[in-house]
């Protein structure tokens, strides 16, 4: 399970990034929705159960 969130996490972010520069015209924005998630992957991540 965190293999596939690294792996989709790679593999969308710089799509989102460049749309999010592309829209502003700056990467100000995308810093900004990369502060705000990270404190949220940590939360799911922490949130998943090990398995037995």
């Amino acid at each position: 399970m965190l293999n596939l969130a690294t792996t989709l996490g790679q593999a969308v972010g710089p799509s989102i990034t460049s749309a999010v520069k592309t829209v502003t015209g700056t990467s100000t924005a995308a810093f900004a929705i990369s502060i705000v998630m990270a404190p949220c992957a940590v939360g799911f991540v922490l949130s998943l159960r090990k398995v037995r």
